[in-house]
């Protein structure tokens, strides 16, 4: 199990995401204090599949414990399991009441790849929030799933996004409450830069993830992951180059051989990166925490990987 010391959690979060006093908050008003992190987590922590494009497909596998660690507390981020698995051993180790869920994502012919958390008993005893730093686009507070049929509609960078509950299928209540995260597009013409025009309907809401409160292990969540994303060059987030994170609240993101900086809420600037310098060149910029000399042996990687793959 992946899992930090109270001492490691406050080192993470007061050097890390800069928040002070995080045990006096906690006592205070936990709640504000979750959605503070979360909001801090965006805006310091990237999510990125550089790290797995720098290895050969022949040798790739998911991050161990110390190398999640390592990626986390030196600020280089990594996919979800390392994002959500990591935030959940803050929040553990800081006395949050949270265990992991995962969740089939619509482009994973509804695999169960994505590693997702539930906080429980925060506000009141029994509530469930639904926590997600690792989906590489924003999830900016907690979401409470207390909800009758679905939660309010919100702002989600370039979609409107909302979490509904699924009927059971005999029509019983079900024991393990079974929800989708759903979005639509607010301007559709841009998701081909996005990287999503070919699985979104414009106007329509379209499935993100689906899900269950169903506890599951670290372990047994890294097995899937492993098998499905890591060692599995065909898999998207395997064979494309993604960086994600905010930065005083505005998304910088690189998609392949893209550049999008968000100038206001949902407006963008976008940038063609012609060359592969022009690509290792935005990367170093946008993301220093990344030598240069490992980004351009990720970008020669993930050529190669290309010419494989067609991709």
């Amino acid at each position: 199990m992946l899992s930090l010391t109270r001492d490691e959690a406050l080192e993470f979060v007061d050097n890390r995401l800069a928040i002070k006093d995080a045990e006096k908050l906690f006592v205070k008003d936990r709640f504000l204090l979750l959605n503070e992190l979360i909001v801090a987590f965006h805006n310091n922590i990237p999510f990125q599949t550089l790290t797995n494009l720098a290895v050969r497909p022949d040798i790739r596998h998911i991050p161990n414990f110390d190398e999640m660690k390592d990626d986390l507390f030196s600020g280089k981020g990594g996919m979800c399991i390392a994002l959500n698995g990591f935030f959940h051993a803050v929040l553990l180790a800081l006395g949050y009441d949270c265990y992991y869920v995962t969740a089939g994502r619509m482009w994973d012919n509804d695999i169960k790849s994505h590693a997702i958390i539930i906080v429980q008993n925060l506000r009141q005893t029994n509530d469930v929030f639904l926590v997600d730093v690792g989906l590489g686009y924003p999830t900016l507070n907690a979401v409470a799933l207390d909800f009758e049929l679905e939660s309010p509609t919100v702002v989600e960078l370039v979609w409107w996004g909302k979490i509904v509950r699924l009927p059971s299928e005999n029509g019983k209540a079900e024991q393990c409450p079974y929800f989708s995260r759903m979005r639509k597009p607010r301007h559709p013409a841009d998701m081909g830069k996005f990287g999503f025009g070919h699985r979104e309907v414009a106007d329509q809401w379209n499935n993100v993830y689906e899900f269950k409160l169903e506890p599951q292990s670290f372990e047994e969540l890294r097995n899937i992951v492993d098998v499905n994303i890591y060692q599995n060059i065909s898999h998207v987030l395997s064979r494309s180059l993604r960086l994600v994170q905010w930065k005083e609240n505005r998304a910088t993101i690189i998609i392949n051989n893209h550049l999008m900086t968000e100038e206001e809420e949902g407006t963008f600037r976008y940038v063609l990166l012609e060359t592969d310098k022009d690509i290792v060149d935005a990367v170093v910029h946008e993301f220093p925490v990344f030598e240069r000399e490992f980004v351009e042996n990720a970008i020669k990687q993930w050529r190669q990987l290309c010419r494989m793959q067609s991709c």
